[in-house]
């Protein structure tokens, strides 16, 4: 499969699991591809006021990942602009999705690495920490 036509069955497949999860969701076209002079994340997702800006990852493993920093510096200025909550989906050969809040991100220069990006959190577990379903959430997360 071509690496364009594999980016959008990904952002498709993800754009769908948010939709099913009760979040509205908007797909950037050309995932900012041919936009020069503003970014386009390549998903937004919404519910209950909160906003997600995502930008989509996948390898064909869970080595570390290198980010382009302008995607990171453009992905940061998009969401402070929606006020919204930066967020890297990733997904490897065969594994379920995993999503990183970008404060875990290390700077190395011209790049950002995402050291282990198949340990991330679950898409249940995002949607708790956004939507705190359990009264202790100190727990919850202690055992993550």
């Amino acid at each position: 499969m071509k690496p364009k036509a594999k980016a959008t069955r990904l952002e498709n497949e993800l754009a769908n699991l948010f939709w099913e999860n009760g979040y509205a969701v908007v797909r950037g076209p050309s995932s900012g591809g041919g936009v020069s002079k503003r970014y386009q994340p390549d998903l937004v997702a919404i519910k209950d006021g909160k906003i997600l800006v995502i930008e989509v990852k996948s390898k064909r493993n869970d080595s570390p990942l290198y980010i382009d920093s302008s995607q990171i510096l453009n992905l940061m200025e998009f969401s402070k602009r929606a006020s919204g909550i930066p967020i890297i989906a990733f997904k490897s050969a065969r594994k379920e999705w995993r999503f990183h809040f970008i404060d875990i991100l290390e700077s190395k220069g011209n790049s950002f690495k995402l050291e282990k990006p198949g340990e991330g959190f679950k898409f249940r577990d995002l949607d708790e920490i956004l939507f705190k379903k359990h009264k202790n959430m100190e727990e919850f997360l202690k055992n993550k």
